[in-house]
This record gives C-alpha cells, structure tokens and sequence, in this order.
C-alpha cells in the first residue's frame, strides 16, 4: 500500500520481498557515510537481506516499526526507518534509523518526503509519543532535515563513533540526540 506518491516518487513500507534492495541500499550507505552509522560495511557486507525481517515490524501489534522506501520506477532511491522500544517502560518511543537517500537522487526533496511519510505511519501506532535519532555533527544537512521536520536537539554525546582508517588514523565523530514529541 503506497503511503506516499508525488511526481514519479513513491513511498511505501519495505515488504519480505523488497529487503534485497533494502540490504544494497543500506550497504551503499555503509560505504559512502561511514560517520553517519554505527554499524560498519566490513561487518554488516556478509548478512543476507533475510536477516532484515525484524525491522520490517511484522511482529508489532501496536504499530512504530517499519521501514519505508523511496521508489521512482523499480528503484529504490531513499529508505527511512523507525524501531520502537520493545521494554515495556520505554514503548512509548521509537527510534529513527536507516535514514538514506541515494547521492543520484539528493536535493529533490526525497528524504524531506520520506521523512514526512515516516512521522506520519508513525502517527498511526498506539502509544508512540516520541521519536529520537542521533546524528553526526559534521551533517549539517541532516540536522536541517530533522529540524524542519520538528526535532529538536537534546544533547550530544563527544566522540560517539570512532572510526580507524589505517595504523594510528582514528577519527571521532560526535553524535547529537535530537528528539520529536508525537
């Protein structure tokens, strides 16, 4: 079921069917951000996109689970997601994550849509009152996102990712909280 579509976009949740280009995408992200994700390429390359199916949120009967994906024909462009808390004290929030839009398709509004679509499905779960993210610094484009989107910065955490590029290359990256009330 489409959640979005506008000018050849399309936005709708990622099904069982979809976690291939799911995985290529995520992967793409990897490699081409690596301050922007906690996870790394050299660990995530090797899982099978099946391995993905949780965050499909198929299992979650109050909704706050999903991932979203961004297609102009059969290709997927952009890909948001959204966790929710699975202890019962913090279920009324959700984490964004997986928050993606290819370099071919930046600066025509794909993820500002694609943002819109994912506060929107989570609008709809019982429950869910807030959202939170974290965010490199560095990306002022992304927080430029997320603050027209409502979020609002509650604190960052200094040297949250580091990163090796070789024998005595560390890099730090500080990554900021940022918070939207539903």
């Amino acid at each position: 079921m489409a959640v979005f579509e506008s000018s050849g976009l399309r936005i709708t949740r990622i099904g069982p069917a979809n976690l291939g280009a799911y995985k290529s995408l995520r992967d793409e992200a990897l490699r081409l951000h690596p301050d922007a994700f906690d996870a790394d390429i050299e660990s995530e390359q090797a899982r099978p996109p099946e391995s993905f199916i949780g965050r499909l949120g198929l299992g979650e009967p109050l909704g706050g689970s999903f991932l979203l994906g961004a297609w102009v024909d059969n290709q997927m462009v952009g890909m948001i997601g959204l966790e929710r808390q699975s202890q019962q004290k913090l279920r009324h929030s959700a984490e964004l994550n997986s928050m993606m839009v290819r370099p071919s398709h930046t600066g025509r509004g794909v993820g500002r849509q694609l943002m819109d679509a994912c506060i929107a499905e989570a609008r709809k779960a019982i429950g869910l009152e807030q959202i939170i993210l974290r965010v490199s610094t560095s990306s002022s484009s992304a927080i430029r996102l997320y603050e027209h989107a409502g979020f609002k910065s509650c604190g960052v955490v200094p040297h949250a990712l580091r990163l090796v590029d070789g024998p005595g290359q560390v890099r730090y990256f500080d990554k900021m909280t940022m918070v939207l009330m539903l």
